[in-house]
């Protein structure tokens, strides 16, 4: 398998205290390794509109992440009537038509795409290398990463794999193994795992990892064992110990007012669950959730940490930020209120070493309200828009945040995904909204989306600069239980 030439990261160089990165379009999940949702993009001003439908229809992908895409190429996950079509497919950037499908691997995470095109991707049991055209390379096999999350690249070195079961793998960017750990711990006199239940977000040589302890043995009482725990582990180019934990957090442990609402006691069933049955929550509640994401310019790591799986309470999510002090962490800010969906911060091509100060660092979220907040390091709102009132009906995010600037300069420009009511149908709109000067902001525009399907997972781009064309926004949409397109926006 060739070397990956990442473009967004494996070509980042340091000089001094600058770092550069050059990432084309959206080719991760979260578009960077921070998972930080943020491109350089031309978001259309006014009149967006439809560039293509895919020709390819798909049934439905059972775990709607999106599409990566690039300059060079566009992959998304496909779902055919065969078990064959059940892998990658790759579209022209220049009308969505297919230009070559994977044939091996069976309902994959979201790719790497590197700065040719060339596509890296695992479904938890093989790992593939294809180039831009589809020409395969050595297959490599998995062992104990399925189900997984999506790949992601550690420095320049390193693939990390991570399985929902447990098992933390990282490879050369050769796919030569060097590392393995399980995150076993002994909890209350039980022994049991730290099970991954987010997807892992980096910076550096160092990735988060948010986590729920699952004991080894078949039944235990739920109310007793829920805990959560924020991992940072270190990747470290050397001989013996490559992966390293740097720190950790535990949320349940840390903070006397989260309390669990106990089962009946009369029920003793109702008390204890398997530990299959425990893992299977577990999965089903994770998937296409983002529930951590690193920001550089505060060295912060925010978290929307959800109800644990096993816990009876129907409680929301609660909002956590915490500053990494490399060696330990440091709590800045808690929010039982802010119900946060997703999360986005510009995360710049060139950027300074972090401001540890945290006061000019902000990111945005959306919430389960319908509201878009501009939060400042500290967990402050600096400014909020009600999507409410900027469509004047009631609003649901449907997708992952995109946060594009033009350069680096330039307003933020937010595109989304959101599903609105009107009677008894539920219309689906793509929107842009445009964060001008002074805490202003306006609606650029809102276009429906073909057939009333619903965008779903992370919306990614394709700059259009090379082909002399407009950029396009690239995004899945769905028509539930029937049907599902890759359509472009320019």
């Amino acid at each position: 398998m060739k070397k990956l030439l990442f473009f967004g990261c494996v070509l980042a160089s340091l000089i001094g205290n600058v770092k550069t990165l050059f990432v084309d379009g959206c080719p991760i999940w979260g578009c960077r390794p921070s998972g930080s949702f943020s491109l350089y993009l031309k978001v259309p001003r006014e009149n967006a509109s439809i560039s293509w439908i895919s020709d390819l229809t798909l049934d439905p992908v059972p775990n709607p992440l999106g599409c990566v895409a690039d300059s060079v190429n566009i992959v998304c996950l496909s779902n055919g009537p065969f078990k064959e079509d059940k892998g990658y497919v790759s579209l022209f950037v220049q009308n969505g038509t297919v230009h070559w499908r994977d044939r091996l691997l069976h309902f994959p995470t979201l790719p790497l795409l590197d700065n040719y095109g060339d596509v890296t991707g695992s479904d938890g049991r093989k790992l593939v290398h294809y180039d831009a055209d589809g020409k395969t390379y050595p297959i490599i096999k998995c062992y104990g990463l399925v189900p997984m999350f999506s790949m992601q690249l550690v420095g320049t070195d390193f693939l990390l794999l991570v399985g929902e079961q447990g098992g933390l793998v990282v490879r050369l960017t050769n796919a030569i193994p060097v590392a393995e750990i399980f995150l076993n711990d002994t909890i209350q006199n039980t022994n049991g795992t730290f099970l991954p239940i987010s997807q892992p977000v980096v910076s550096g040589q160092r990735f988060y990892l948010l986590t729920e302890f699952v004991p080894e043995v078949d039944s235990y009482d739920p109310t007793i064992l829920n805990l959560q725990r924020l991992y940072a582990i270190d990747i470290n180019n050397r001989p013996a110990d490559i992966m390293t934990v740097a720190w950790s957090y535990n949320f349940e442990m840390e903070d006397d007012n989260f309390k669990f609402e106990r089962a009946n006691s009369k029920n003793k069933q109702s008390r204890t669950m398997k530990r299959k049955e425990h893992i299977q929550l577990i999965t089903d509640n994770i998937n296409s959730k983002q529930n951590v994401m690193w920001d550089y310019s505060s060295n912060s790591v925010f978290v929307t940490l959800p109800p644990p799986y096993m816990s009876l309470s129907k409680s929301r999510n609660t909002f956590w930020i915490f500053q990494d002090m490399n060696d330990t962490v440091a709590r800045t800010f808690r929010s039982d209120s802010l119900h946060v969906t997703h999360m986005a911060t510009f995360e710049p091509d060139t950027y300074m070493s972090p401001d540890t100060s945290g006061l000019n660092a902000y990111i945005w979220v959306s919430t389960a309200e319908g509201m878009l907040l501009k939060l400042e390091a500290n967990g402050m709102v600096n400014q909020s828009i009600d999507l409410n009132k900027l469509l004047n009906t009631g609003v649901e995010v449907t997708t992952n945040i995109m946060l594009t600037r033009e350069e680096d300069g330039s307003d933020d420009v937010i595109v989304i995904g959101v599903q609105c009511p009107s009677g008894t149908v539920a219309n689906n709109y793509i929107i842009a909204v445009l964060n001008g000067g002074q805490g202003t902001s306006s609606l650029l525009w809102k276009l429906p989306v073909p057939n009333n399907m619903q965008p779903k997972g992370q919306l990614s781009a394709s700059r259009g600069a090379d082909l002399q064309i407009k950029d396009q926004i690239i995004f899945y949409a769905e028509e539930s239980g029937k049907s599902a397109r890759i359509i472009s926006i320019h």
